[in-house]
């Protein structure tokens, strides 16, 4: 069932509301002992709630709470009306609305169109934000996928280092050892320093690096001779 009817809001805006009821007889005998034009009754109780609910609500909140409204109606009724009559609703819709002074519907069609403008730009400036809001996470996922990488890094050079650091002091401990018994520890430390130094100068030698040594380092001995 469908209705048309006038009512005014609380800053005394005249509109004009569209609608449709969707409902059921549940109890014939009730409808027909108690009235005889139960659409005329339901649309007219629907009329005066509307006309109350609307009455206490301003033009810009009636348009953002008009199906709120519609569903107020009849779902907070609590006079009984609708059970009186034997009837049952299940819906009623606000399918449309307008200004009964066509100034005031220019003005409204005004407020439609910049509050319509305005929820666009919220919703463009919405769809700028996450963007730049993933923008940022991907960074942050980005610097911990870094800094983990270089913890990692770290720490694969710290083991690498340890394990060269434990075989050269076995190295070192199998030729002290192997040559203790022979020529003792102290020439057998000299021969190791030799040795080392000689893997020093074949490692530079292979290179563009330069090495200098002393006399000292070099073992050579500088002597002046005076000839008669």
């Amino acid at each position: 069932m469908s209705f048309e009817f006038n009512c005014r809001t609380s800053d005394n805006v005249e509109l004009v509301l569209e609608g449709s009821f969707f409902w059921e007889i549940v109890d014939l005998k009730e409808m027909l002992s108690f009235t005889n034009d139960t659409t005329g009754d339901v649309c007219n109780h629907a009329r005066s709630r509307f006309i109350e609910l609307v009455s206490k609500r301003t033009l810009v909140r009636f348009m953002g709470e008009f199906n709120k409204i519609a569903e107020q109606v009849h779902k907070d009724d609590q006079s009984g009306f609708y059970k009186q009559r034997g009837v049952k609703i299940h819906s009623l819709e606000v399918t449309g609305y307008h200004c009964a002074d066509k100034r005031t519907a220019s003005v409204l069609n005004d407020i439609i169109q910049e509050t319509t403008n305005r929820i666009n730009r919220l919703q463009q400036q919405e769809s700028q934000n996450e963007v730049q809001l993933r923008e940022i996470q991907g960074d942050i996922e980005e610097e911990k996928a870094r800094a983990q990488l270089l913890e990692i890094q770290a720490q694969n050079a710290e083991a690498r280092a340890e394990m060269e650091g434990q075989a050269e002091a076995q190295r070192v401990r199998s030729f002290l050892e192997a040559l203790d018994n022979t020529i003792g520890m102290d020439k057998a430390i000299g021969l190791w320093q030799t040795l080392r130094k000689e893997d020093a100068l074949r490692t530079i030698s292979e290179g563009e690096a330069q090495l200098y040594f002393t006399p000292q380092d070099a073992n050579i001995s500088i002597e002046r001779h005076t000839h008669a």
